[in-house]
C-alpha cells in the first residue's frame, strides 16, 4: 500500500467525481420525491454504498416497506463482492486487515476493474484500491446531499431519470454477465416470473423471486456442462 499508487489510482478515478455525483444526485432526489429527510438518505448513501442495491431498493419501495424483501434482494445482488474481494485477497492477502477492512468499505465496481487492471501493469498495490475508491464514494454521497441542499423538485425529467435508475444499474451489469446464447435463459426466465409476481402477488416480491427463478436456471445449465 503505497502513497505512489494512491496518487496514481486518486487521479485516475477523479472523473467519477462527476459521473456518481450525478447519479447520487438523481438518487437523492428521488428519496426526496418519497419523503425521506436529508440525514436518513445522505446516511443510506454513505452506510449501503451500493447504487444497485439502493436502485433495487427503490424499486420495492411500498407502504408499508417490504423490509425483508429488500434485505433479501440487497445480498442478493451484492453477492458479486464475494467474488471480487476472493480476487483482492489474492492480491492482497498479506496486507493486516486493519488496512484492508477501510479500503474495502470504499470498495466499487469500477475501483475493483480499475485496480485489477493496474495490478496486472504495476504489480498489486492496494493504495491505488484505496485512491481509486475515495473519488466514486465522495461523488455518489456528496451527490445525494445535493440533491437536498439545491433548490432542485423531483419531479419532470429528473423523476423520469429516478424511474429508471434501478433498471440503468442493472443495464449495467449485463455484458459482464455475459458469456454465450445460454446467458439469455436465466435473464429471460427471471424477467418472465417478476412480471408474472407482479401481477399476481406484487411488485415488492417480483424482482426478488424472479431473480431466484433465474439463479436457479443458471444453476441448473452450469450443472448440465
Amino acid at each position: 500500500m503505497t502513497a505512489a499508487g494512491f496518487r496514481r489510482g486518486l487521479v485516475a478515478a477523479l472523473p467519477f467525481l462527476l459521473s456518481n455525483g450525478a447519479a447520487g444526485l438523481v438518487m437523492g432526489l428521488t428519496y426526496k420525491g418519497l419523503g425521506l429527510g436529508a440525514p436518513q438518505a445522505v446516511l443510506f448513501s454513505l452506510l449501503v454504498y451500493s447504487a444497485t442495491a439502493q436502485a433495487i431498493t427503490l424499486s420495492l419501495w411500498a407502504n408499508p416497506l417490504p423490509v425483508f424483501a429488500m434485505v433479501v434482494a440487497c445480498i442478493a445482488t451484492n453477492s458479486r463482492y464475494l467474488l471480487m474481494g476472493a480476487h483482492l485477497r489474492q492480491l492482497f492477502g498479506s496486507l493486516p486487515a486493519r488496512k484492508m477492512l477501510p479500503t474495502l468499505f470504499l470498495l466499487a465496481d469500477a475501483s475493483w476493474l480499475m485496480t485489477s487492471s493496474d495490478a496486472e501493469r504495476n504489480g498489486p498495490d492496494a493504495g491505488y484500491l484505496l485512491g481509486a475508491s475515495i473519488p466514486m464514494a465522495v461523488g455518489w454521497s456528496g451527490g445525494t446531499a445535493l440533491a437536498y441542499a439545491a433548490p432542485l423538485a423531483a419531479s419532470g425529467p429528473l423523476s423520469l431519470a429516478g424511474a429508471l435508475l434501478p433498471t440503468m444499474f442493472i443495464a449495467t451489469l449485463l455484458p459482464s454477465q455475459w458469456k454465450k446464447t445460454k446467458t439469455v435463459w436465466p435473464w429471460l426466465v427471471s424477467a418472465l416470473t417478476a412480471l408474472l409476481v407482479a401481477r399476481l402477488v406484487g411488485p415488492s416480491w417480483s424482482m426478488l423471486i424472479g431473480g431466484g427463478c433465474g439463479t436457479l436456471v443458471s444453476m441448473m445449465g452450469r450443472t448440465d456442462e
